[in-house]
């Protein structure tokens, strides 16, 4: 009933006016259901078209851009009752900080006179949102004369809630073994429908390999388990892990990652005090793609030189007319940020 209802009410709003000459319009966006749980499958339709009997040239290339929350992720796209010959349509890349941009263009032919498309996009829950926006936007390029901006965007909401969790996890940490392993521990206090575990690994947080997984499992339990996984073979310095729990239809519910570090020695400067210069050496993960910025007492930004990689570590210079004094050396790497202190003499 509440999918028909929102039919109802997109092809409602999506009656375009036909009383201006090429007008690239919208008449509404939304998701079906209102909700979808982290995890769970879900639509988001938006009706748009031409709301002028005038046909919009390829040349004025018409375009329909959505702009998506990171609550969702897009899996795929239709059209109703099928894909237009005309539209070119383009899921961007998604991003955790802002989500995700779809754009449909008339890149192949002439937008029709009264056209209107029913759009639709299958979505993921990823992430718990009261409420995040979804919005639709209408142009041309080079822009027509005619458009009536009244009727260029539409925007709505989708909910993503937490839903029913067939496992209910209670802690899962990484600790870095002497041997130089990495040892996953987590425990569960609830199991339904389970099939079994994947742990993956990364350096960055964006990209995730497999370290290992646990599949001899029962499917269903109502007292703590405890899981233990060895990875043998895991990243040098800062690293990421994370824990997936697959269930027997093979829906997959990811739990936030962990860090854990794998070295010998500190991060830092060495030697600390530096000699204004003379090289001093910054231990890090990434010698040579991590960004290094060097700071006065005040927040200046001063100027800092590589001078080479040595050992994984990145060996730099101060500029010898730099004062003596307390500096900041930042660095980026890895999906996050360090500060380290020296003392220039």
């Amino acid at each position: 009933m509440t999918r028909k209802l929102l039919l109802v009410f997109l092809m409602g709003v999506g009656i375009l006016s036909a009383s201006y000459a090429q007008d690239p319009s919208v008449g509404g966006i939304a998701s079906v259901p209102g909700s979808v749980s982290v995890g769970e499958a879900g639509t988001v339709q938006a009706n748009f078209g031409n709301g002028s009997s005038a046909p919009i040239s390829q040349t004025n290339n018409a375009t329909w851009t959505i702009n998506l929350p990171p609550n969702i992720g897009v899996t795929g796209f239709s059209f109703n009752p099928s894909a237009p010959s005309n539209l070119t349509t383009t899921i961007g890349t998604y991003d955790p900080s802002t989500g995700t941009i779809v754009t449909v263009v008339s890149s192949l032919g002439d937008v029709a006179g009264n056209a209107n498309y029913l759009f639709t996009l299958n979505i993921v829950g990823l992430t718990v949102t009261a409420g995040a926006p979804i919005s639709i936007n209408a142009a041309t390029t080079p822009p027509v004369g005619t458009n009536v901006s009244g009727n260029d965007n539409a925007n709505g909401t989708i909910i993503v809630t937490a839903g029913a969790m067939p496992v209910s996890l209670i802690s899962f940490t990484a600790k870095a073994l002497e041997d130089r392993t990495v040892q996953l521990d987590w425990v569960t206090s609830l199991e339904t429908n389970n099939k079994g575990f994947l742990v993956e690994r990364s350096k960055d947080l964006k990209t995730f390999e497999k370290a290992g997984e646990i599949g001899e499992v029962a499917a269903n339990s109502n007292a703590k388990k405890y899981y233990t996984l060895i990875d043998q073979n895991p990243f040098a310095g800062t690293s990421y892990y994370r824990l997936t729990q697959i269930d027997l239809s093979g829906k997959r519910t990811t739990f936030p990652a962990v860090s854990v570090v794998v070295r010998e020695g500190d991060y830092g400067v060495f030697p600390n005090p530096v000699i204004k210069g003379q090289q001093f050496i910054l231990s890090l993960d990434e010698p040579e793609t991590a960004v290094v910025k060097m700071f006065s007492s005040d927040g200046r930004s001063l100027p800092v030189q590589k001078a080479g990689v040595q050992s994984g570590s990145l060996l730099l210079r101060t500029t010898a007319n730099l004062s003596a004094g307390l500096y900041i050396v930042t660095v980026e790497e890895r999906g996050l940020s360090r500060q380290h202190r020296i003392v220039v003499e």
